[in-house]
């Protein structure tokens, strides 16, 4: 059956006006935008799973570790830099690769968790899941932990969205759990499907298979005049019935619903070619999906959860468990070859496909230099190592953030130590949820000091969770 691209989904359109709907904006351009109108920044979330190798990832300078330092990425040869981000070296000078963070809201969580008795899940796993991006308490369940608050891609979206285009895109797979959320324990909608996915940001659906259906104009003309009065009017009818926290939750749905623009028509800006190819790994048609959508400015933040890549894309026998044959056996000191060897291989690939995703950002151009220039390009894992570990987590931000960012280098934080929850002592740098302030300011969220917890109390310690972290503008 042929398809047309440019008819509506009429009930598509419709269930997003729905209470269970997440943030939706039907994409429009007004086609008159001034082409000297500056480049828009974005901000890109690239997650991997099950952390990394960090003897085989970092790249520290010699009996430095005590410090905290920057270098120079620009004169590395590809041999200098480190065997897992080797694939990156030919975007050196637009990297920022940062070493040293730790995950305390996590920490904490742990602290919560044993003092308090709840019933939720310990699972390192599953409270960095969490915590990723929400830099809160976990939502804690009878045999797990999700997100307990908005998360950051949320939060940066509400603010920086333009009218008729989305927010913010989640697309890819679960690592047992969403990082991504609306509100507490509200994941936020997630498309698994590349070509779905395509569809989905520029409004399109297949042909309808009744030739005698209405077309795409039709409904366009049906639902101005009927649809977004209709859900008004049934939000107005319902809400006096509501306790005050369903109010709430229903007025963010109307919120969402108000912002959707009437007209649909989708008229490309100069140099967006909106195209979808289903050839290549599903995570690089992603990674074509978000560049598409942001030189279109479709939505200025994405988040791509890379699939859990199976062991034949790293060289791993059948039969061999990722989970419990390679990352719980990668500790440098007490691991296996085949572990250690396997969690390097896992994660270079996956710095293979980061790279794809940076070329093409860098392959479109615009003002202030090209679509990488003017995007944050954040690659995140939830915990730093295959052993749960979750100090010295590894991140990468790619591109200048428009030009908040001072890319091309290195940077080291030193470690102290930590009482931690279970015993012992943890060797820890500076939280990473100060990563996320240092978004928001990129994203022109000046104002803001902190996102998430303000603070947190862990083995004694009070550590601050506020302002963005030094040498990285």
């Amino acid at each position: 059956m042929s398809r047309n691209p440019f008819i509506l989904d009429r009930r598509r359109f419709l269930g997003t006006l729905g209470l269970t709907a997440g943030s939706l904006m039907l994409p429009s351009f007004p086609g008159s935008r001034a082409s000297a109108q500056s480049a828009p920044k974005r901000v890109i979330f690239f997650i991997t799973p099950h952390g990394t190798v960090p003897g085989r990832w970092h790249m520290r300078q010699p009996g430095q570790d005590g410090q905290e330092y920057d270098y120079a990425l620009g004169g590395l040869s590809e041999g200098e830099f480190s065997h897992i981000l080797r694939p990156l070296h030919r975007h050196r000078d637009k990297l920022l690769i940062v070493d040293g963070l730790a995950r305390m809201v996590s920490f904490a969580e742990e602290y919560r968790v044993a003092d308090l008795g709840y019933p939720g899940d310990i699972n390192r796993h599953h409270i960095c899941q969490a915590q990723l991006l929400t830099s809160n308490w976990a939502f804690q369940g009878a045999a797990t932990a999700r997100g307990g608050a908005q998360s950051i891609d949320q939060e940066i979206g509400n603010s920086v969205g333009q009218p008729g285009r989305w927010n913010s895109r989640v697309y890819g797979f679960n690592h047992q759990h969403a990082y991504n959320y609306v509100a507490a324990n509200q994941p936020a909608p997630r498309e698994q499907n590349p070509q779905a996915a395509f569809n989905d940001i520029l409004g399109l659906a297949p042909e309808p298979s009744d030739p005698g259906e209405p077309s795409r104009a039709d409904l366009i003309d049906r639902a101005r005049a009927s649809v977004l009065d209709m859900a008004n009017e049934e939000f107005n009818a319902v809400l006096p019935k509501l306790s005050s926290a369903d109010r709430e939750k229903l007025e963010r749905h109307r919120a969402l619903v108000r912002d959707l623009e009437v007209g649909v028509n989708f008229v490309p800006p100069s140099g967006c070619e909106p195209s979808f190819s289903a050839q290549g790994h599903v995570i690089d048609q992603f990674s074509r999906i978000t560049a598409m959508a942001m030189a279109c400015d479709l939505t200025r933040v994405v988040t791509i959860v890379t699939q859990d890549i199976p062991g034949n894309e790293f060289g791993v026998s059948p039969g061999i468990d990722m989970h419990q044959d390679i990352a719980h056996a990668s500790d440098e000191n007490s691991g296996s070859a085949q572990g250690i060897e396997g969690m390097t291989e896992y994660n270079r690939v996956y710095a293979e496909h980061f790279a794809y995703l940076l070329d093409q950002l860098d392959s479109v151009q615009e003002d202030g230099g090209t679509l990488l220039d003017n995007t944050a390009v954040v690659w995140l894992t939830e915990l730093a190592t295959g052993t749960h570990e979750i100090s010295r987590v590894p991140n990468v931000i790619a591109g200048g953030g428009g030009g908040y960012f001072r890319p091309g280098r290195y940077v080291h934080y030193p470690q102290s130590p930590l009482t931690v929850a279970w015993g012992g002592e943890a060797q820890v740098g500076p939280p990473q949820e100060r990563l996320n302030v240092s978004l928001m300011h990129a994203m022109g969220m000046t104002n803001r000091r902190s996102f998430g917890l303000e603070e947190v109390s862990i083995g004694g310690q009070t550590i601050s969770l506020r302002d963005p972290l030094p040498r990285l503008t």
